[in-house]
């Protein structure tokens, strides 16, 4: 059984009808909007933090000033302007294609396991191009990919 007919099967597109999907699939799009500003606000306070500055290379702690002091702005930057490029650049060119050729229901089914080991992948970070990986190309394209497919 492949996904696109496990989800056809399974999904909750066959559970719900009109009004009640239609509410079910803008609240499941509210969410991911939602999560996608939560993850910003959040990786904003991140990243003056001592130990993620440190692991990802671009800063260290000044016990002095008691502050993260920036060694590498440059990479500091990528960090967060990852979320916008990358990830939203594969979200729009995805999106639009996975819903026409697999059909939107799916297309949200296969988002959700995208964002799993995107989240995977920014929570067990290591280093700053694990961080890449997980934050930019795979977590911040799901939005766009949900969106699409609506």
């Amino acid at each position: 059984m492949t996904l696109s007919q496990y989800f056809q099967k399974h999904g909750v597109a066959n559970r719900l009808e009109q009004r009640s999907l239609l509410i079910a699939v803008n609240a499941v799009a509210a969410l991911s909007i939602f999560f996608f500003g939560y993850d910003q606000g959040v990786m904003g306070g991140v990243n003056t933090a001592r130990h993620y500055a440190s692991l990802m290379g671009f800063g260290h702690y000044d016990e002095s000033d008691g502050l993260v002091k920036v060694d590498d702005p440059l990479l500091q930057g990528g960090l967060v302007a990852v979320y916008y490029l990358p990830g939203t650049l594969v979200g729009a060119l995805w999106g639009g294609w996975l819903g026409d050729r697999y059909g939107r229901i799916s297309t949200i089914g296969i988002a959700a396991l995208w964002a799993i080991i995107g989240a995977a992948l920014q929570c067990s970070s290591q280093n700053a191009s694990w961080m890449f990986c997980g934050t930019g190309a795979i977590l911040k394209s799901i939005r766009l990919i949900a969106d699409r497919a609506l």
